[in-house]
């Protein structure tokens, strides 16, 4: 009984164990090859949503720096604009176009006065419109002769004299303005003492839609 028991256990597996090892091997690694995918793919969508919060509060802290400079939101661009939709002072701030009155200053970052002995600054003005799903920032600069600004324009008949608008924030799928008084009462452009903007941008992953959002708000400068 000895040697025949020690012959049996030198023979090995059988061939139906070898196949249930294999078999739950195959089950095992497909469980954790489905478990690596699903885990990238959801590390992968974070990621982007991730990046995409990160673009949007970039877009909006570049025209909260300007609303920090300014002394308040044009109805309508001061300086004309040859590109500016409908006529040369066709920008009107509403509820997707944001015209900002910015202090002017020199190249010395000294700020230009328009009546000195009143402390009122020169003002250019900061447009922030939406085409398509790009949000553009346009500079317009005053009459000033010092002034350090650079008036831009479309990208299509940008030069060296007037340098392309500055893209500010792409695949944006919702862009808006809201402005308020001293109150927090939702009031029209020229009697706001603070502006609120928000901004919603889009991607897509593996077909997938992902949607980041930011708000904030900001008050002008007093004067």
């Amino acid at each position: 009984m000895g040697r025949r028991a020690q012959q049996q256990k030198s023979q090995g597996f059988t061939l139906v164990e070898m196949l249930v090892v294999m078999l739950v091997m195959s089950v095992l690694s497909l469980s954790l090859a489905n478990f690596i995918t699903t885990w990238l793919q959801a590390s992968s969508l974070a990621q982007k949503r991730a990046d995409l919060l990160t673009s949007a509060e970039t877009a909006l802290d570049t025209v909260t720096g300007d609303i920090r400079l300014s002394g308040n939101a044009d109805l309508n661009n001061r300086w004309a604009d040859a590109n500016a939709p409908g006529n040369q002072y066709g920008w009107q701030s509403g509820s997707q176009t944001l015209v900002l009155a910015k202090v002017a200053v020199d190249s010395s970052n000294n700020i230009i006065f328009s009546d000195p002995s009143k402390y009122i600054s020169q003002k250019d003005n900061e447009v922030y419109f939406l085409s398509g799903s790009t949000l553009y920032r346009r500079t317009l600069e005053s009459d000033s002769a010092n002034d350090a600004a650079t008036t831009t324009c479309p990208a299509a008949v940008a030069s060296s004299s007037c340098p392309a608008d500055t893209v500010v924030a792409t695949n944006v799928a919702n862009w808006s303005v809201t402005y308020y008084d001293a109150s927090g009462v939702v009031v029209s452009p020229t009697d706001a003492r603070a502006v609120q903007i928000s901004v919603t941008l889009n991607s897509k992953l593996n077909a997938q839609t992902i949607s980041a959002s930011y708000t904030t708000r900001m008050v002008f400068r007093n004067e």
